[in-house]
């Protein structure tokens, strides 16, 4: 395993990916706003040679439109689904669905009724910060603490299976 990738992404329009090797990140932004954006980060990523060289395990956040959500962030939210379909569809890879509940009840965050969305964003920034290394220098912000997550919930999760 010890050149395994592990991809976390939140899919949504203010999501984020990241990607870590041996536990530690190696990118970490956040989402690309057009398929050719995303693409293209993929390719800089290293797609497909990556594939060639380490096993990659990817992790997308599977989640649903809420009746709160507007009929705009439902469709943008479906429309970056469909073009990570299409992408791992390319490099032959088949992600691994999470729901929100499964990372999140593994690092034992729960967000309260009274508690709002915003707030328990930047609480779930300050439990990845937490986790990064002292060492690391990329910055977890509000739009990549899922994805940070998710992927070091994969990694762990995996470690855990492996061993």
């Amino acid at each position: 395993m010890i050149n395994d990738f592990f991809i976390g992404i939140d899919p949504g329009k203010n999501g984020g990916i990241a990607g870590l090797t041996n536990g530690k990140i190696t990118t970490l932004d956040k989402m690309p706003q057009t398929p050719t954006d995303m693409w293209g980060y993929f390719i800089d990523l290293g797609f497909p040679n990556l594939l060639e060289r380490e096993k990659t395990h990817v992790y997308i956040e599977s989640v649903h439109s809420m009746p709160t959500d507007g009929v705009k962030s439902a469709f943008s939210f479906g429309k970056h689904l469909g073009w990570f379909d299409m992408l791992f569809a390319k490099f032959n890879i088949s992600p691994t669905l999470i729901l929100p509940r499964v990372w999140q009840q593994h690092y034992d965050l729960k967000r309260s009724r009274e508690q709002s969305k915003y707030n328990y964003k930047k609480e779930l920034v300050e439990k990845a910060k937490s986790l990064v290394p002292k060492y690391q220098t990329k910055e977890i912000t509000l739009k990549t603490a899922d994805a940070y997550l998710i992927a070091k919930y994969g990694w762990e999760t995996y470690i855990k299976n492996d061993t």
